[in-house]
This record gives structure tokens, C-alpha cells and sequence, in this order.
């Protein structure tokens, strides 16, 4: 397999860039407690061949991989995530040059590097040869990350009340900005609280606080809601818990959230801090983003981060929305997940996958 090794020249120019300016954000974990089931059912959920384990503070400990699980599971020599990870892993810092992380790559013989937070050991990220390459070839720069994630569809400037703001000023927002609902947080902190919707509202306007019937009782449910008939700021009114979203997940995630909750707009937040929001409009608009940026996720998000695979095991594609992919990989699980993982991709409108299966 090829690496990346810069000579004098490209390294000077790699130099320029930091660590953070190329890599994937946002990293799948778990404690190396965490039991072998627990492992494997994070990998069937995400659809990820690879996941990295972490020590009692949070910080890196290895990297449990599809394969390492079912040797350890084959075996009987272990029972958790601890027991399966590779903890030979290299770790590079944010902060470092990409000179340094194409080093390591090309020293090292490996096609991707794990991001932690140098005082923490904290992971944060994945850096790929082939992220390094994107950078130093001009295809990404410091200002353009991939749109598949939330964080790249979201609209920052979010209109926000507080507990205390009265649902007649609530109310005034929702008609003004034509949204269908607005966030609640804690003005000092930002902290996200709760969220209140026209169907909050709705709930305060009811005459009658006993049963609902009729297309009202329908739509707010059989039992009233006395409290929210009774509200008077946004903190007695609003719906809490919210249903977020981090901005690391991916745009495909929050389309399944909101189809399953019939929600318009889904608050994304980072920790518990809200960062944005993001609408059906949002996600109708990264559908139909161009064929590049297509081509571009399926190979650095899928192929690469989500299975790992060398840059040029499969050959991707993209016409109009449909993708062609040919290749070869080495089991017929990856051959089923991939095809299936390729049209999870924001624009992707069908997949034809001519990939063979060579151990």
C-alpha cells in the first residue's frame, strides 16, 4: 500500500496547516469496560468497522476493530472492549503541523491517525492519508469541511429565548421569523433547557383543561395538558427534554430523527451547549448539493473513516445522484454494508455497487 511521504517542498506547504484544519471531528467510543455485545451493537448502529476505546478519564486506550472483536470473541480470551483494542495506536495532537502527521503515517506504514487533546489524551478526531492529500491537492481548506455532518448544513445565528421570556413574546418570535418553534436556554450559559413549538402554544390557547376531542385532542393527545394551560413564560411552557442532535452526527441521522418525531427543526448542540439548528429546508438543500461533494463524502466519510478501507480499493462514481462503486473487499459483510452505507450519503440517489468479495 501506498503513503503519504512529503518531500522538502510539499512538507513546507503542509507545514501551513494544522492537524485540526484537516481532520474528521468526532470519534465513536466507549470505556474499555464497555462488554464485547455492547462493542459489537455500537458497531452495527453506526455502521463502523472500528471503534476507539477509552480509560477511566476519558483518554485514549486503544482501537477495537471488527476483526480484533471476532478473534477475541472466537477465542474466549476476553469479554470486553479493553480485551479486543489494539492499543499500539498513534496519536497525534490538533494542534500539530500535517508535516508531522504525514511522518507519522508514511514511518509508520498506516492510513489513519487518532486526534486526542495533548493534555487530556482525550480523543477528538481521525486524520487520514488521504485528508492529508485532499489538503496539500487543494481540494479542502481550512474553510471547507465536509457537508455531510450537521455542523456544515446549520444555521448558527439561532433566535433563542429564555425560561422567563412570557409566550405572548414567544408567540411574537414564532409569527415574525415564520418558524414553527424556538429553543430555550440559560442566558448565562447557553445551556440548551427545552424547546417551545406552536404545539406548546396550541396546548395554552385550549378553553377547556379536561379531555380533548375532536382534530384538537387528536393532535395534542387525550389527557390535557393543565400545565401548559396554566403557562405564562416559556419555561412553564416549553417541551423538556429536547430532542437534539450533536454537530458531529451526520445529516442523515437528523433526516431520520425528524421523519420519526415529525419535527421541522432540530436544535444541534455540542455537549449540552447549543451551537445551531437545523431544518427539512437544510437537509433538502444538502440533497441536492453537487456531484463532487458527493463523490467526496462517499470516499473520505464511508470508504475511508466508516470501514477503513485503502483510498484505492474502490472506485466511486457519481452522475446526477447515482453512484457507481467497483472494487474489491474482503468479506461479504463490508460488500452488504458499504452499498448500504453509500446511500445513507446526503444526495445520493441510488447506488450501483459492483464490488467482489476477495479474502
Amino acid at each position: 500500500m501506498e503513503t503519504l511521504e512529503a518531500q522538502p517542498k510539499e512538507a513546507e506547504a503542509l507545514r501551513a496547516f494544522q492537524v485540526r484544519d484537516a481532520m474528521h471531528a468526532g470519534v465513536i467510543k466507549c470505556p474499555r469496560e464497555t462488554p464485547l455485545r455492547d462493542v459489537a451493537r455500537l458497531m452495527a448502529v453506526h455502521r463502523v468497522h472500528a471503534i476507539v476505546t477509552v480509560g477511566a478519564q476519558d483518554e485514549l486506550w486503544g482501537v477495537v476493530s471488527d476483526r480484533d472483536l471476532v478473534s477475541v470473541l472466537a477465542s474466549g480470551e476476553g469479554t470486553t472492549a479493553g480485551d479486543a483494542s489494539a492499543t499500539d495506536v498513534l496519536p497525534v495532537a490538533p494542534d500539530d503541523s500535517l508535516d508531522h502527521a504525514a511522518q507519522l503515517l508514511s514511518e509508520h506504514d498506516v492510513t489513519h491517525l487518532i486526534v486526542v487533546e495533548p493534555a487530556t489524551k482525550r480523543p477528538v478526531g481521525v486524520i487520514s492519508t488521504l485528508d492529508i492529500a485532499a489538503v496539500f491537492a487543494g481540494v479542502r481548506t481550512k474553510h471547507d469541511p465536509s457537508a455531510m455532518r450537521v455542523e456544515n448544513v446549520m444555521t448558527q445565528d439561532v433566535v433563542t429565548v429564555t425560561p422567563t421570556t412570557p409566550l405572548k413574546e414567544v408567540a411574537r418570535l414564532l409569527v415574525e421569523r415564520d418558524i414553527s418553534g424556538v429553543p430555550v436556554v440559560d442566558a448565562a450559559t447557553r445551556l440548551l433547557l427545552g424547546v417551545v413549538s406552536e404545539r406548546d402554544l396550541l396546548a395554552k390557547q385550549r378553553v377547556d383543561v379536561g379531555r380533548a376531542d375532536g382534530l384538537l385532542g387528536w393532535f395534542l393527545g387525550e389527557e390535557a395538558d393543565v400545565e401548559k394551560h396554566e403557562a405564562r413564560t416559556a419555561g412553564e411552557a416549553m417541551t423538556a427534554p429536547a430532542i437534539t442532535i450533536d454537530k458531529h452526527r451526520s445529516t442523515a441521522a437528523a433526516a431520520g430523527l425528524m421523519a420519526e418525531h415529525g419535527l421541522k427543526r432540530l436544535p444541534v448542540v455540542h455537549g449540552e451547549e447549543l451551537v445551531g439548528i437545523v431544518t427539512r429546508h437544510d437537509l433538502v438543500r444538502a440533497f441536492a448539493r453537487p456531484d463532487s461533494e458527493i463523490e467526496r463524502d462517499i470516499k473520505e466519510q464511508v470508504i475511508l473513516r466508516s470501514f477503513w478501507l485503502p483510498p484505492d480499493s474502490i472506485e466511486v462514481t457519481v452522475l446526477r445522484g447515482d453512484v457507481a462503486l467497483s472494487g474489491s473487499v474482503d468479506s461479504e459483510a463490508v460488500q452488504a454494508a458499504l452499498a448500504a452505507e453509500v446511500a445513507r450519503v446526503p444526495g445520493v440517489v441510488s447506488v450501483d455497487a459492483r464490488v467482489s468479495v476477495e479474502p
